[in-house]
């Protein structure tokens, strides 16, 4: 990440070249951006995350990742689960896989349908709908004496 890449008013990252080869735009939330001006405030280079390496940019976060897991006291977690969560904190929040797939720069819909499991509350709710609706629909037509024949199919 480029600090030219960053548009602190827009609150955007334009990517200019994903692993896919296209370019992609990220808006920022709000965390994320106030994150960034602390940075950018200490910031004498180029890149948001500077690198003592050839490229100037950390590009290996292993040894960083390890003290981030051991201060928060988690043994077992990759950087690419944060990417996995948010995917599937989206579809949980009813996102469509349209807007997931947008987020993670998904080129298939297919890459995008492993964040469709569905949370099992929708489902009972949904289940809850159906059987009070079919529940209305016999008690009203007891109530009102008629015999109405519902086919499902």
């Amino acid at each position: 990440m480029r600090w030219d890449e960053v548009n602190f008013t827009l609150s955007e990252w334009h990517i200019k070249e994903t692993k896919n080869g296209e370019s992609h735009v990220i808006p920022l939330t709000t965390p994320a951006i106030d994150i960034l001006k602390e940075r950018k405030i200490h910031s004498q280079g180029s890149y948001v995350f500077p690198g003592e390496g050839k490229s100037g940019y950390l590009s290996d976060p292993k040894k960083a990742w390890s003290r981030v897991l051991q201060r928060a006291e988690i043994a077992d977690l990759r950087i690419h689960d944060l990417r996995r969560t948010l995917g599937s904190w989206m579809a949980a929040m009813g996102a469509t896989t349209a807007i997931i797939g947008k987020t993670l720069a998904h080129k298939s819909v297919e890459a995008t349908k492993v964040y469709e499991r569905i949370d099992i509350d929708p489902v009972r709710e949904f289940i809850t709908l159906a059987n009070d609706a079919i529940f209305k629909f016999g008690y009203a037509e007891e109530s009102s004496g008629e015999n109405k024949s519902f086919d499902a199919n």
